[in-house]
C-alpha cells in the first residue's frame, strides 16, 4: 500500500481517544518503546465547522478551528500523525476542545501515542458546567496514551494531566512536554488478534485503500461499492470493529478545495464492544492522481447534539 493513498478521517480518532478510562492513582508505569517517525510524505491542512442543537435546530459557525494530517512513509515504515481543534477566539462560548495523535509502523511492530483535551460531557448542559468550572478555577485536564505493539500482544499506558493554564492546539509542544515526565497512572494489556490493526489511523488507511481499488477499475469506470465490511483495530489495548457500512460513488465535488471529477462517499462507523457505544463519520476522499486517498471532507456526529465538519483549507496554521 503506498501511504499516500491512504485516508485519515479528522474527527474520529479523537473520539477514540476521548474514550480512554481515566488512569487511577498508582506507581509510575514502565515505559513503552516507541517507533521512530518516519520521514513526512505529504501534509494537507483543513478548517473545521461545528454546531450545536439545543433543541430542535441546528446553530453553528462555519469557522471554529483547524486540522492538520501528516502522511509518513519510507521503505522500511509508514506513520500518521493527526492534530486538531477548536480556537476558543473563534469557537462559541470560547470553547477550547483538541487533541493530538502519532501511529508509527515498521518490521518491528507499531507505536501509538496522543493527548486529548478532557471530552467527557453527554450532554450540552454537562460542556457547558463543565466549562464554567474550569473557568472558575478548576484547572484544565488532559489525558495522554502511549501503546505500542509487537509480538502479538499490545501494551497501553495512561495519564491524566491537570495544568493551570488553558493550552490550545497551537502550543502542542509545549503539552506535549508536561505529560512526557513521569507520573502515575494505568497500564493496560491485552494479546492482539490476529488480522487486527494495531492502531486506529492504520486500520482506516487500510479500509480507505480497499474501498478505493474495489470501485476503480482500469478502465476509469466504476467497479464494485464496497458495503458492510469490517476489521478490527486496537485502542487502549481494546479491540474495536472499524464498519464501512456504504460507499457512494460522487462524479464530481467540490468542498471548498480542489474541484475533483469523482470521489468516493464511505460511510464509517466505530464500534467499541466494551461500553456498547457506536461512533459514526463520513469520509469523502479522492479516487485518482495526487488526490487519491487523500480526505477532502469529512463529517462527524459523536452526539446527539453535536456535529463537526472539515473541508480542506491550506491556509490554516499551528503556530
Amino acid at each position: 500500500m503506498r501511504l499516500r493513498r491512504a485516508a485519515v478521517p479528522l474527527l474520529a480518532a479523537l473520539v477514540t481517544a476521548a474514550g480512554a478510562s481515566a488512569a487511577e492513582p498508582g506507581p509510575s508505569p514502565p515505559a513503552i518503546t516507541t517507533t521512530s517517525p518516519t520521514p513526512v510524505l505529504q501534509e494537507h491542512r483543513y478548517k473545521m465547522s461545528a454546531a450545536i442543537r439545543p433543541l430542535l435546530f441546528w446553530v453553528g459557525d462555519s469557522d471554529v478551528g483547524g486540522a492538520r494530517i501528516i502522511w509518513r512513509r519510507d521503505e522500511r515504515s509508514r506513520g500518521f500523525e493527526l492534530l486538531l481543534g477548536a480556537d476558543p477566539l473563534r469557537a462559541p462560548r470560547r470553547i477550547n476542545r483538541w487533541g493530538w495523535v502519532r501511529e508509527d509502523q515498521d518490521a518491528t511492530g507499531a507505536s501509538m501515542v496522543g493527548l486529548i483535551r478532557k471530552t467527557d460531557e453527554k450532554t450540552l448542559e454537562e460542556s457547558k458546567s463543565n466549562l464554567a468550572g474550569e473557568v472558575r478555577g478548576g484547572g484544565y485536564v488532559f489525558k495522554a496514551i502511549q501503546a505500542r505493539a509487537e509480538r502479538g500482544a499490545v501494551v497501553a499506558r495512561n495519564t491524566v494531566w491537570r495544568v493551570d493554564r488553558d493550552y490550545t492546539y497551537r502550543e502542542l509542544d509545549s503539552v506535549r512536554q508536561i505529560v512526557s515526565a513521569p507520573a502515575p497512572g494505568s497500564v493496560n494489556q491485552a494479546p492482539l488478534p490476529t488480522g487486527a490493526h494495531p492502531s486506529f489511523m492504520l486500520a482506516v488507511a487500510d479500509a480507505v485503500d480497499e474501498a478505493i481499488a474495489a470501485a476503480t477499475g482500469s478502465d476509469g469506470r466504476p467497479r464494485r461499492l464496497l458495503a458492510e465490511r469490517s476489521w478490527v483495530f486496537m485502542f487502549d489495548a481494546t479491540p474495536y470493529d472499524l464498519r464501512l457500512r456504504a460507499t457512494r460513488w460522487d462524479d464530481a465535488a467540490d468542498y471548498a478545495g480542489p474541484r475533483l471529477s469523482r470521489v468516493l462517499r464511505l460511510e464509517f462507523e466505530s464500534f467499541n464492544p466494551k461500553l456498547r457505544t457506536t461512533e459514526r463519520f463520513t469520509l469523502v476522499c479522492g479516487v485518482e492522481g495526487a488526490w487519491r486517498g487523500v480526505p477532502v471532507y469529512v463529517k462527524y456526529q459523536p452526539k446527539w447534539w453535536f456535529k463537526a465538519e472539515g473541508v480542506l483549507d491550506e491556509t490554516q496554521t499551528f503556530e
